[in-house]
């Protein structure tokens, strides 16, 4: 099953970044890959509805509150520093979320991706789109443009017609113990202020409006919740660039409490 508007000529013909488990084979028709499930996981399976921001998070992001039918971006992707406990305070993802139908066979919802983005060096970015069907109102989410599964309309009350609001960015859980800020970190655990191959980005950041026409959020708001700590700098407008991007994100720690 795939959206209806689906072009299988604007997939990646080349996708550098592979899944680790791929290194062990593949799985039949009818199969799909899933993670083995932990005790935290299970903290985290959580209804969509309850899936809202909690008391404690903090946030770098591009926002645009205008309706619409989903959004992509490419993600700079990191291996980076988490507090333990701090990993099921956000919310449900991928397959703990009640209700997500995959349909491809060859992505684990949540499984480690490799290489990895290297400070100052070589860096990687993934591809994500969340895009709504304008037959079927089914919100599908795709990965270098390959469908792999979606949320059935029917999930999302408060998403009927359409979406009212958008975000890209990056969101960190404090839990303040003994009065200290998280370790945590976000992004690349660099500053924004840092640039390119030091900071994590997000880049082509495009939304889809109403008649499903492809939208750049240029010089739209950003907010950072706690600048001390991560931040976000928006990249200038390129006739060359085919979207809107930003460096965002920190490293979290005691200098956030100055």
């Amino acid at each position: 099953m795939r959206p209806s508007n689906y072009d299988s000529k604007k997939e990646t013909p080349s996708k550098p970044i592979k899944q680790l488990w791929q290194k062990s084979g593949s799985c039949p028709d009818g199969t799909i890959p899933i993670l083995r499930t932990q005790k935290t996981d299970l903290l985290r399976e959580i209804s969509l509805e309850e899936n809202s921001v909690a008391p404690g998070m903090e946030n770098a992001k591009l926002y645009v509150d205008a309706e619409n039918y989903g959004g992509q971006a490419y993600i700079n992707v990191w291996s980076i520093y988490v507090e333990d406990g701090e990993s099921n305070h956000g919310g449900c993802y991928n397959l703990l979320c009640p209700g997500f139908i995959q349909t491809n066979n060859n992505i684990n919802m949540g499984g480690s991706i490799s290489p990895l983005s290297i400070y100052g060096s070589e860096q990687y970015a993934i591809k994500v789109k969340i895009h709504k069907d304008p037959k079927n109102d089914h919100w599908w989410f795709s990965y270098f443009e390959v469908p792999i599964g979606y949320w059935p309309g029917s999930l999302f009350s408060n998403m009927k017609p359409s979406a009212n609001y958008i975000e890209w960015g990056g969101q960190v859980y404090n839990r303040a113990l003994g009065g200290r800020h998280t370790n945590t970190q976000m992004g690349s655990g660099h500053f924004a202020k840092e640039g390119g191959g030091k900071a994590s980005s997000f880049d082509v950041c495009l939304y889809f409006n109403l008649q499903h026409d492809v939208v750049v959020p240029y010089n739209f708001p950003t907010e950072a919740t706690k600048p001390s700590c991560y931040g976000i700098s928006q990249l200038g407008h390129d006739k060359d660039r085919a979207g809107a991007g930003f460096f965002y994100g920190g490293p979290g720690g005691v200098d956030c409490d100055k």
